[in-house]
């Protein structure tokens, strides 16, 4: 028998099978990373969101039920409410003590700071979900305003949201939220 005529079978892969297999495998766990990464950002986004429009529902809630703040003109607003200061008063029960008695405009002021900032009552890491620097702005219809005046608001929060996946950078976009607050 003629050993130089046999033929072996191959027993295994050689090293170039196993590197297109890396390779391909690579590929694959970088979109399934591109993939999670879109995830994450969208669902912080549809958080920003999400929490944006429940804080205008709660202040146009707060509005309404305040009708002597809101014909006073205590709802007219423009700005950052959550500036790092607290209201003057604080209107609301705490774990130390209970709510003091409020006029209309501390009422009015407060609801502001409360339905947007992070309060004192919270836990510490709860405020991950508020607004990223809000920009709050609330005009009367009516000139004088009364009790049965609409208002309208209009909030603000930068965001890096879907629709800048272009850009290069990480600059933040400008989100917003428009309403009319019919008492």
């Amino acid at each position: 028998m003629n050993i130089f005529n046999r033929h072996k079978k191959q027993a295994g892969s050689t090293l170039i099978e196993v590197l297109i297999a890396l390779l391909v495998l690579t590929i694959g766990l970088q979109g399934i990373a591109s993939m999670q990464y879109q995830s994450v950002k969208d669902n912080f986004d549809s958080s920003q969101r999400s929490h944006g429009v429940w804080a205008a529902q709660e202040l146009s809630n707060r509005i309404r039920a305040n009708p002597t703040g809101r014909a006073n003109g205590g709802y007219a607003f423009n700005g950052n409410p959550c500036n790092g200061t607290l209201p003057a008063t604080y209107c609301a029960d705490t774990s130390h003590a209970t709510a003091p008695n409020c006029t209309e405009a501390e009422m009015a002021t407060f609801d502001i700071w409360e339905s947007l900032c992070p309060t004192p009552n919270q836990a510490q890491n709860q405020n991950r979900g508020q607004l990223f620097n809000p920009n709050l702005v609330i005009t009367c219809e009516d000139a004088p305003c009364t009790s049965d005046s609409g208002h309208n608001l209009s909030l603000q929060w930068q965001s890096k949201s879907v629709s800048d996946d272009s850009m290069i950078d990480d600059s933040l976009e400008t989100e917003q939220f428009n309403q009319v607050i019919r008492p």
